[in-house]
């Protein structure tokens, strides 16, 4: 009986330390459980703040989507409009204003920049033509015969020239024929 007594009392003792251990698993589950709630409820107090400052600014949006429908189709804001709403609904025309005005800049930059170059190119053919005068002759016309056209100028072009010409297919033609 004293083998059956002493497995009792082990079997008792690691009980209770199961016990204990299960209390503690519980108790900390418990704690956890506890600190997510109280987390949950300020985020959620949190995110009600915000959605009501939301509902709040919904009103001056949907007046600032009516000003500019208004301003699209022709009609001035209305004075007693809010400031934000006036001053929302003239960005359009202002920008456009701005970008009016960079357009007409930008084209008398570039007709002054082709003026200057044509200007600085009549002054080199006039200085060219005055102390050069041999250097002004006119360029050889080319003239087209049989359809093939002859290109002078440089060797690349030249070469170009030879691929396309049916003549030069001719010959290759021939020469892979002779192969």
């Amino acid at each position: 009986m004293n083998i059956a007594v002493a497995a009792n009392a082990t079997l008792a003792m690691l009980g209770q330390m199961a016990a204990i251990v299960i209390c503690l698993f519980v108790l900390i589950f418990v704690l956890l459980a506890v600190a997510f709630n109280a987390l949950m409820a300020f985020a959620m107090a949190w995110v009600h703040e915000k959605v009501e400052l939301i509902k709040m600014l919904r009103p001056t949006v949907e007046s600032i989507n009516k000003a500019s429908e208004s301003v699209s189709q022709g009609v001035a804001p209305a004075a007693h409009e809010n400031a934000i709403v006036r001053t929302a609904v003239s960005l359009p025309t202002t920008i456009h204003a701005i970008d009016k005005k960079v357009e007409q800049s930008t084209h008398r930059v570039v007709n002054a920049v082709i003026e200057f170059r044509a200007r600085t190119v009549q002054v080199k053919t006039v200085v060219k033509a005055f102390f050069l005068p041999g250097l002004m002759r006119p360029k050889p016309v080319t003239s087209a015969t049989n359809g093939v056209l002859e290109i002078k100028g440089s060797p690349s072009w030249q070469i170009i020239g030879e691929q396309s010409s049916p003549h030069a297919e001719e010959a290759t033609a021939h020469v892979g024929s002779t192969q």
